[in-house]
């Protein structure tokens, strides 16, 4: 009998769950007799829905997980049509399957993976051990700091070279940049009242320089690069455990400038108020786990200007997503308020604009 692959929360059952884990080599004679489902991450992810499963087996069996979580393709359709023209759930499938084995950081087990049209999905670890984060509320310094270091530790395996290389499935862009210009006029006029008034002049120059910014990154030595790292896509341990913090939703991830990762995490999730003052100190322990870890030729200088084009590509993001928001509500509005108000003062409070031509 064929198979359904789950295309909605709704279609995902036990007697899928059992066929899943049997096909991942999880289960031999067990089955499902019951789930309960929850959605989880509401207003936090674009690109999926992630969904919560607690599992009722027939027959005691190994380690079978008593839960799990399974992500699909997301419910809105605009999002959907977005990350299959990325191919991000297959990238991210990829990530899973070629590049977590091979990195000295914690990620969650994955069980089982559909990598065909157009029913994507993937069944991991439940780790609701851990702590989520919240982007809207924020990220306290030492979090950033431990981010950054694990961050490091995964791009150093990677940094310029043939391993990197092979992966070829894995684009060097998002060309997340390719319609600023034509976007910024409706922009500042639905979410500019949210936007720092000395970055929103950078942003609007920044206009003038959109395919110099393109071209200058990608020049930069290259590295895997999350692309959306961001604090609603982290989960949060026990401090000094080995396992501080884990990075999840690899779906965006290219092979381009390092640096930008930093920038984004910073300038997108850490609170202002703990920022101020430390920015370079941030990207400091990052460029410091790097070079201990055996990366050479890359120098501060390098890293402080990489860290500012960053900056100032982060702006790119709100511009080229606001339409999908406009009219949004509840906390996917708060939301995308932080994104604006924090990534437009961090472009002024790192002189973003001093790389400008």
């Amino acid at each position: 009998m064929k198979i359904h692959h789950p295309l909605h929360p709704e279609e995902i059952t036990a007697e899928w769950i059992t066929y899943a884990l049997r096909a991942g080599g999880v289960l031999n004679k067990a089955s499902v007799k019951d789930i309960k489902k929850e959605i989880l991450g509401a207003g936090k992810g674009f690109l999926s829905s992630v969904v919560r499963v607690r599992v009722e087996y027939d027959i005691a069996e190994g380690d079978a997980p008593n839960s799990l979580v399974v992500k699909i393709e997301p419910e809105s359709e605009s999002f959907r049509e977005f990350g299959d023209k990325l191919n991000a759930f297959q990238r991210e499938i990829r990530f899973y399957k070629v590049v977590a084995r091979n990195v000295p950081i914690r990620l969650p087990d994955i069980y089982f993976t559909v990598d065909e049209p157009p029913a994507y999905s993937m069944l991991m670890e439940d780790l609701s051990a851990f702590t989520p984060g919240d982007q809207v509320i924020g990220m306290h310094e030492k979090q950033v700091l431990s981010t950054v270091e694990a961050l490091a530790r995964l791009q150093s395996r990677y940094w310029n070279n043939s391993t990197l290389e092979a992966l070829r499935w894995m684009p060097t862009t998002n060309s997340i940049s390719i319609d600023y210009e034509e976007k910024w006029d409706s922009f500042v006029k639905h979410f500019g009242k949210y936007a720092d008034s000395q970055g929103l002049k950078v942003g609007e120059r920044l206009g003038d320089s959109i395919s110099w910014l393109e071209n200058e990154i990608s020049k930069r030595p290259k590295t895997i690069v999350h692309s959306d790292l961001r604090e609603d896509n982290l989960l949060f341990g026990k401090p000094d455990s080995g396992e501080e913090v884990l990075i999840l939703d690899w779906q965006l991830a290219i092979r381009s400038m390092g640096a930008f990762d930093v920038a984004r995490l910073m300038g997108g999730s850490e609170l202002p108020s703990e920022r101020k003052g430390h920015q370079f100190g941030v990207l400091r322990r990052w460029y410091d786990t790097l070079i201990n870890e055996g990366i050479e030729g890359y120098t501060w200088e390098e890293a402080v200007r990489d860290f500012r084009l960053g900056a100032l590509a982060c702006l790119t993001y709100p511009v080229h997503f606001h339409e999908g928001v406009i009219g949004a509500e509840g906390r996917t509005m708060e939301l995308v308020k932080v994104l604006i108000s924090r990534h437009f003062s961090s472009v002024v409070d790192v002189n973003a604009e001093t790389v400008l031509p």
